[in-house]
């Protein structure tokens, strides 16, 4: 019997997130550069030839981990209040869990190692990310009294460094037990 168009995009869908699952533990686990596609496919029990049937190469699935990161981005930045966002934003960066593996974590630590691949056109953690992401929650912060006055984005930029920093820190010390930073310190410097 055959399978019906929405069967089939729903498969496709879920064979895709799997697909980027896998990756992003491994990426966590072993880097970028020392994971190769086979180790993908074996990880999910799947042929290379499937996961390139996806994917036709190994930046193109790194690719799709920063396109996680975007709507990542926007659903935690979309708090009742800005601090809750910011607060969001932070714990969802800095977990350790085992249960979920931080997009922007792999993208950060793969920068760090000197491993972001050439073709990478566009560099979100040089290109004003915190202008871009941050500073408009920390306006709307201070325009309800939450946070500080002060450029808001030299704030955004502040708290966005802190965050880079916590994060950079336990990629470095992850083998010797490495923690994250209280998010509560970072978001007292913002309030007023």
């Amino acid at each position: 019997m055959p399978v019906s168009p929405e069967t089939s995009k729903r498969i496709q869908t879920e064979r895709r997130k799997q697909i980027l699952d896998a990756a992003l533990i491994l990426f966590d686990e072993k880097g970028y550069a020392n994971t190769r596609v086979e180790d993908i496919a074996q990880t999910i029990g799947v042929s290379k030839a499937l996961i390139f049937k996806y994917f036709p190469s190994k930046i193109d699935i790194f690719k799709a981990i920063t396109e996680y990161i975007e709507t990542c981005l926007v659903d935690v930045l979309n708090g009742p209040t800005p601090t809750d966002s910011l607060r969001n934003f932070g714990l969802k960066i800095t977990s350790t869990t085992k249960d979920y593996i931080p997009p922007m974590r792999i993208y950060i630590a793969t920068f760090i190692r000197g491993e972001l691949p050439i073709d990478m056109q566009e560099n979100f953690l040089r290109n004003s990310f915190a202008k871009k992401w941050l500073a408009p929650i920390i306006r709307q912060g201070q325009a309800n009294g939450e946070f500080r006055e002060g450029d808001p984005e030299e704030l955004a930029d502040a708290f966005w460094l802190y965050m880079f920093g916590a994060v950079a820190n336990y990629i470095h010390n992850r083998n010797n037990a490495a923690s994250m930073p209280n998010i509560e310190i970072s978001l007292r410097m913002l309030k007023k």
